[in-house]
């Protein structure tokens, strides 16, 4: 009977040690921050890991997720902050994420935070902005006596008068489906107005969702206006089948009077070449239309109120984490009085703030669809221009 008291006493001291281990590991947990990256470039990763890593915070884990596949459901059940590229998926989301408050959002200009509202609030904190824009060969440019041109009808006659010296007026790397959708994002804007910009996105989404063989209307519009300059001879006839590295070598041989790229393209080409060209904003053909620019937004969301994770947003809008993060990206900042890493990126967060619709995402962006889809949405778009 004795030893039977023993070994009842034994077991209950072992469960009552597992259940203060299971206890103890679940508090843990909870006061656990996991922090997940989906689609971002490792130097942003490495960027927020070490203003994290500056709060103090205690235990924090990190994850990568698999960005070639969609945003898994339930991501706002198993982690307390996201960081990704802002993109539709996030918007239908909304609603289960945490609204970021508005004391983080100041720090923001009104045009900036307009990228990540949805419903009144909004739903994460843009961190950092890419850009699709237009650089100018300067040297050119000044031997020509041509400025900057400020509406599209100017743009047109830069390119007309640029084509009498060089043998590429306009190129854009079309051969990578990101540049191709970058730069029919950037044309459907200025063309159309930020308005119906976004109704034009609204039909393609659902061309590619439904997975159709034809562009819709409100896009081939767009492309007809481009395939024009290709016909005139101001937008490189192969562009769709062009390349970063074959833009380096056009500039190397000194035949590009202008470039369209995203900022994160230029950061990607040697400074003895780029430095030569001056970065504009496409220019729009109506001004009276309310605009904004193709500028992809890396956020921060937040997905669980407790615990830090709330401090950790406070902190990436901060000034000094806003300028390491510019400072390791080369993108621009959103913070209004964060200093940027140069004029290119201090550029782009102006014309951002003084849009009046702000950041706006593309195509690629904007389409709720499989990489497949989307490839296929480039390809169709290829065939169109090239017929």
């Amino acid at each position: 009977m004795q030893k039977k008291r023993i070994l009842i006493v034994i077991a209950a001291g072992a469960a009552l040690c597992a259940l203060g281990a299971l206890l103890s590991a679940a508090v843990i947990k909870s006061k656990t921050v996991r922090v997940a990256f989906y689609g971002v470039e490792k130097e942003i990763q490495d960027g927020v890991k070490s203003e994290i890593g500056n709060m103090n915070l205690g235990r924090v884990r990190y994850f990568e997720l698999d960005d070639s596949a969609a945003l898994p459901l339930g991501v706002e059940k198993k982690y307390s902050l996201l960081v990704a590229k802002n993109s539709l998926a996030l918007k239908q989301r909304a609603k289960n994420f945490v609204p970021v408050g508005q004391g983080v959002m100041e720090a923001l200009p009104i045009s900036v935070r307009k990228s990540t509202l949805a419903d009144g609030a909004n739903y994460a904190l843009p961190i950092l902005l890419d850009h699709f824009e237009i650089s100018y060969f300067e040297p050119g440019r000044k031997t020509l006596g041509l400025e900057i041109p400020n509406n599209y009808g100017a743009l047109l006659r830069y390119l007309e008068a640029a084509k009498k010296e060089y043998e590429i007026p306009l190129l854009c790397a079309g051969g990578n489906d990101k540049d191709l959708l970058g730069f029919a994002s950037a044309m459907s804007e200025i063309l159309y107005g930020a308005d119906e910009y976004k109704k034009m996105l609204e039909l393609v989404r659902e061309s590619s969702a439904m997975n159709k063989n034809t562009l819709p209307e409100g896009l081939t519009r767009v492309l007809d206006e481009i395939r024009a300059m290709q016909e005139k001879g101001l937008l490189f006839p192969k562009w769709t089948k062009t390349s970063l590295n074959d833009i380096r070598y056009f500039m190397r041989e000194g035949k590009v009077a202008a470039a369209a790229m995203f900022l994160s393209d230029r950061r990607k080409i040697e400074f003895n070449l780029i430095k030569y060209y001056n970065d504009s904003f496409f220019p729009r053909y109506d001004n009276q239309a309310e605009h904004g620019i193709i500028a992809p937004q890396i956020v921060a969301v937040l997905l669980a109120s407790k615990n830090n994770a709330p401090l950790i947003l406070g902190q990436l809008s901060s000034s000094s984490a806003q300028e390491n993060l510019t400072n390791i990206s080369l993108l621009a900042p959103t913070a209004a009085r964060a200093e940027a890493v140069d004029r290119q990126a201090d550029d782009v967060r102006f014309w951002a703030a003084s849009s009046s619709a702000g950041a706006l995402g593309g195509i690629e962006d904007e389409c709720d669809v499989s990489r497949e889809r989307l490839r296929a949405l480039a390809q169709r778009i290829r065939v169109y221009l090239e017929r």
